[in-house]
This record gives C-alpha cells, structure tokens and sequence, in this order.
C-alpha cells in the first residue's frame, strides 16, 4: 500500500507496542517519526512461553522464599546507600514497601554517565526516564539511574555495586 507521507504525519497509530512512541507526558503523547509510529510489532510469543518456564521456576523455589530474599537484598542496599555520600533516594525508605528496584541520583553525575562508568566495572544499571516521563517532570529531574536486585544477587554483589559508586564519585569529585 503507498499513502503520501502527508496524510500518514497526520494519522493516529492504530497498534501499540514496540517503538511506536517517542514521548510520554501527562497531557499528550509524541509518538515517533514515520515509519516508526506504526510499528507496533508482532505479539510476544516466544515471551509468553518464556515467561511460563520463568513462573514454573520461581513456583519451585516458592514465591514467599523468594520475597524474603528481595526484602533482605533490597534492605541491605538502600542501607548502604542511605549512608553514601550525595545520594538522592526515590521511593520508600522501608525494603517492605518496594519491591527489588531502587532508583537514585548521586550529587551532579548525569544517569547516563553513571551508567557508562557502572559498566565498565561490569555492573548492569539502567539510566534515563524508565518510560515514566510524567513522574521525572514531577520530580523536576531529566533522569535517574536504577539498580535491580533480585533472587540471584549476594550481598558481596551490592558490596560491590557501592564500590562502583564510590569510584564514580572519585572520577567526578562530588
């Protein structure tokens, strides 16, 4: 099918998903350019089987075990970083009020800066908005960065994730 671009910049996505969408505001949402707003995708089907051998797994080692883990990890680290110097927390303070994520600024390191140098000391972040631009608007910051700890991280592993900060703060003397 051939449509003038015209007429295609003035219509609406008929699917969502995938990268169809630029912006997100609490009025309006930007959706991206041509070709990509109405790329909404193909259905997840390998995820879908995918997410059921993950649900076989957790139900094996038991979803209880498996909170108590996430609340005792969880803990552990927003304790070290409570007393890091320069953090910004965001969220509950209590480990039983939040699940295993943990978002943060340290003093002037942009997100993205602070994930590069995570990374090169082979420690997953992630930085940006996290596809909530409303509450970054709301929190008057352009982005935060993001830890997860799950069933499978150690308290040597957060250990060593504080360490990363600490030579993060070092490099930009904050």
């Amino acid at each position: 099918m051939y449509v003038k671009r015209e007429i295609l910049e003035g219509m609406q996505p008929f699917i969502g998903g995938g990268d169809m969408i630029k912006e997100v505001h609490k009025q309006a949402t930007v959706y991206n350019d041509l070709p990509y707003r109405f790329e909404g995708g193909t259905s997840n089907i390998a995820g879908v089987i995918g997410f059921g051998a993950a649900l076989d797994y957790l139900n094996r080692i038991g979803m209880d075990r498996v909170r108590d883990h996430e609340i005792e990890i969880t803990k552990y680290a927003l304790a070290a970083l409570t007393d890091f110097k320069n953090v910004k927390l965001y969220g509950p303070q209590d480990a039983i009020d939040r699940g295993g994520v943990i978002s943060f600024n340290i003093a002037d390191i942009h997100p993205h800066d602070l994930a590069t140098i995570m990374n090169e000391r082979g420690i997953a972040i992630r930085s940006g908005h996290h596809c909530a631009q409303v509450l970054m608007e709301r929190l008057d910051v352009s982005a935060t960065s993001r830890a997860s700890f799950y069933i499978y991280n150690t308290k040597e592993e957060v250990d060593i994730f504080i360490d990363a900060l600490d030579d993060a703060r070092r490099i930009f003397r904050v």
